[in-house]
This record gives structure tokens, sequence and C-alpha cells, in this order.
């Protein structure tokens, strides 16, 4: 179990995907994104394992959640700058987590 105080320090941010390229570096295929969290935070880059049930076309203005304070991770040659959050299924894809209405970029989960 974790305390409220320790849950409150992870923040996890709403952003818009904007760009989606290719990961052929990766050892599982994998998109590397450009997502926008809005002015304050500007945008980040991440790496996710999402191929299986998303094409680029679909990604592109989605909106997601991820983990915006983790230190960035190197992923081979990439840079991953936030960790977008999703759900695996009983088959192995991932299932992106976002928000069911448009809402600001940038928003802090509660």
């Amino acid at each position: 179990m974790i305390t409220w105080d320790e849950f409150e320090n992870v923040e996890l941010r709403v952003g818009t995907v904007i760009d989606v390229e290719e990961f052929p570096e990766a050892r599982n295929p994998a998109y590397k994104l450009k997502i926008d969290f809005g002015e304050t935070m500007g945008i980040r880059k991440s790496s996710a394992q999402i191929t299986t049930l998303y094409s680029k076309q679909d990604l592109i203005g989605r909106q997601v959640l991820a983990v915006t304070n983790f230190p960035p991770k190197q992923i081979g040659p990439f840079m991953s700058e936030c960790l977008v959050t999703g759900v695996k299924t009983e088959k192995g894809g991932v299932v992106l987590v976002g928000p069911d209405s448009r809402v600001a970029d940038g928003l802090r989960l509660v």
C-alpha cells in the first residue's frame, strides 16, 4: 500500500498526441509519440508499444493520460520524457487511458 502523499507525488496529466513516428530500433514494435501538454509543460516525447491496437492515424489528436514527472529515460536512440498509461489486455495489446471528453491539455488527474 502507498500513502495518499505518495500518490499525490505522481503527476498524471492529459496531453494530445500531435505526431507519431515508427520506432524501428525498438526491441518490440513501438511508436515514437510527441504529446502536447499545454502552455505550462509544452511538448514531450514518449515511446509506446501500442502498435497492435492503434495505427498512427488513430493516435493523432487523441488525448492520453501520462506520468509527466519521471526522469527522462533512454530507450535505444530515443529519449522518452513521459510515460503514457494504458491497460494490457488478455491478448497482450495495450489500450490507452485518456479522458472520455476533451479537456484542456496539461490538466492533472485528481
